[in-house]
């Protein structure tokens, strides 16, 4: 039921294959993942700190995901602790704060140098291939601290749920009425960016057709035997 779009790029072979994958879909929280790259930008430019302050007002709070909605208006949350939430949790009040701190033209910017051309972040939609963009510029930063981020999240069951235990996935969930997405890198001996977008699905459906169609891919990547050029 729904639609999905599906895009796979291979790093090693700097070449990808996809369905659907230039199709305008429902970001969700995937949408988190140019919010924290804005951040790292931000910082390493010096216009904000890891260690920067802020404190939470009772109009931040938003709910469905993540503790930040029920801690007390007046808690000191660090930038460091506001990135963590938003990625490991996918807390929903963090991004509220983030954007405010950072800027959303500064967001909008990063869409812009990502190439992300058909994702609109004031609508929260992109296509499988934008995302594919994203994925492959934060593999090629191969920034430890950002890959920790990326990594052992509360949501590890779709992307992380297709592939073998012990092969390390970076990734980004996102969840929303009839959307149950995932997207990230494969960390394989032949690493892959992979990305899946839906909308409109049952989510119960989803919840079994999200992980087979990792699986899937996975044993189609990992069965490759062609070396890279």
């Amino acid at each position: 039921q729904g639609r999905y779009s599906v895009y796979v790029f291979r790093l090693d072979k700097k070449m990808g294959y996809g369905i659907d994958e230039d199709e305008e879909m429902p970001a969700a929280s995937i949408m988190k993942v140019p919010i924290m790259l804005a951040v790292w930008r931000a910082v390493e430019d010096g216009r904000l700190a890891w260690d920067t302050k802020y404190i939470l007002r009772e109009g931040d709070k938003q709910s469905g995901s993540g503790p930040i909605e029920f801690m007390d208006a007046g808690t000191a949350l660090s930038v460091r602790r506001l990135v963590e939430e938003m990625m490991k949790k996918s807390d929903n009040t963090a991004p509220v704060v983030l954007i405010r701190l950072v800027g959303r033209k500064e967001i909008e910017k990063e869409i812009e140098v990502l190439g992300m051309k058909n994702t609109n972040f004031g609508e929260n939609t992109t296509t499988a291939y934008d995302a594919g963009l994203m994925w492959r510029k934060i593999y090629e930063m191969k920034d430890e601290e950002m890959w920790t981020l990326l990594k052992d999240s509360i949501y590890e069951e779709r992307i992380p749920a297709g592939v073998p235990r012990e092969v390390e996935v970076l990734h980004k969930v996102g969840t929303d009425v009839n959307v149950w997405a995932d997207a990230g890198i494969v960390l394989g001996e032949k690493p892959y960016v992979v990305v899946i977008l839906n909308k409109d699905v049952d989510m119960d459906e989803a919840k079994k057709v999200v992980p087979e169609l990792t699986k899937l891919i996975w044993d189609f990547e990992a069965g490759r035997t062609a070396k890279p050029q």
